[in-house]
């Protein structure tokens, strides 16, 4: 079986660095974010165009990658195994307007503009103390320097962003069939659920297997990635 990995929107592949470390297997990084993708016929090609589709295949995906990665499973036989991780499962009609998560969207990434890395680094770890060389590199990659504006600047397109976000709304993959792809579902479980989320978990499909992990963060194979990696190879056993 290969194995493949698409992250959530804003993460790049030294984000998974460490839990690939962890994984016993090879797995590829495919990078959904840097390209226009406007059609489902587009994820397909370009996935197709990334991924040998000739053997049986596992996606682990996280966040909107796990949104894209639902949608192949439907439509690529070979597609055996999908993980979610916290990601394709949520309705986003029912969180917020498409206009306003493009407008919050844009909005945020005209913010994130820095002097330096250090700078950038500082803003996104916060109050976290000692970062792994991994989560440091990863947010150094996250960022590219404006030679026209003299800053540093997030390493997205913005259009590119806000059609895959349009993408994800027509897709509605959060109802995309799962028949003939085993699944699992591993999310945080956090003390003060949103209403919405809450909903979203109790009518999630009841063939997915389903892991709820506490006290950990929306990003949370970036914190247990040693935790993660156990537990979606201890499904593959079962379910294989």
């Amino acid at each position: 079986m290969r194995f493949y990995f698409i992250g959530g929107l804003g993460s790049n592949e030294n984000h998974m660095t460490e839990f690939a470390h962890c994984f016993p297997f090879p797995i590829t990084y495919l990078d959904p974010y840097k390209v226009n993708l406007e059609s489902p016929k587009d994820i397909e090609d370009w996935f197709e165009a990334h991924a040998d589709t000739n053997e049986n295949t596992c996606i682990i995906a996280h966040s909107l990658g796990g949104d894209l990665a639902r949608y192949l499973a439907s439509k690529i036989p070979q597609m055996t195994h999908l993980v979610l991780l916290d990601g394709g499962y949520l309705d986003m009609d029912q969180i917020l307007p498409l206009e306003q998560e493009l407008e919050e969207t844009l909005a945020y990434l005209k913010q994130q503009v820095f002097s330096s890395l250090e700078e950038a680094i500082a803003s996104e770890l916060g109050d976290r103390d000692n970062p792994s060389p991994a989560t440091i590199k990863a947010i150094q990659s996250s960022y590219h320097w404006n030679s026209d504006l003299h800053h540093y600047e997030l390493d997205l397109d913005p259009q590119a962003v806000l059609s895959l976000l349009r993408l994800r709304r027509d897709l509605r993959s959060f109802q995309a069939p799962l028949t003939d792809t085993k699944t699992l579902f591993i999310g945080p479980n956090y003390e003060e659920e949103p209403v919405w989320r809450a909903q979203a978990l109790e009518t999630l499909d009841p063939s997915i297997k389903k892991v709820l992990l506490k006290d950990l963060g929306h990003d949370f194979y970036t914190a247990v990635p040693k935790l993660v990696s156990k537990e979606i190879i201890n499904w593959i056993g079962v379910c294989s």
